[in-house]
């Protein structure tokens, strides 16, 4: 987007997997990308981190989820942030 009044938004896309078939099982990052800024939450987002705690900031500094794929053991998330 461009012009003086285009609006910003913050895209955070989450690979993620689990170490068993257990639905409830914790969930550790794979891989994240971001467009824009993940601020504050850019430290949660490496590779083995908690995809949990993640989730946690992110919905707590103004995202939202939009897309939430769940095949068992993978998964991907992805979350907005408009200014």
């Amino acid at each position: 987007m461009s012009g003086s009044g285009s609006r910003s938004v913050d895209v955070v896309t989450i690979l993620w997997e689990r170490a068993t078939l257990i639905p409830l099982a914790q969930r550790t990052i794979v891989q994240a990308t971001v467009i824009g800024s993940a601020a504050p939450c850019a430290n949660t987002l490496a590779p083995g981190d908690s995809y949990r705690a993640a989730l946690r900031c992110l919905l707590g500094n103004r995202f939202v989820q939009v897309l939430n794929l769940d095949f068992g053991r993978t998964g991907v998330a992805v979350f907005i942030r408009l200014f």
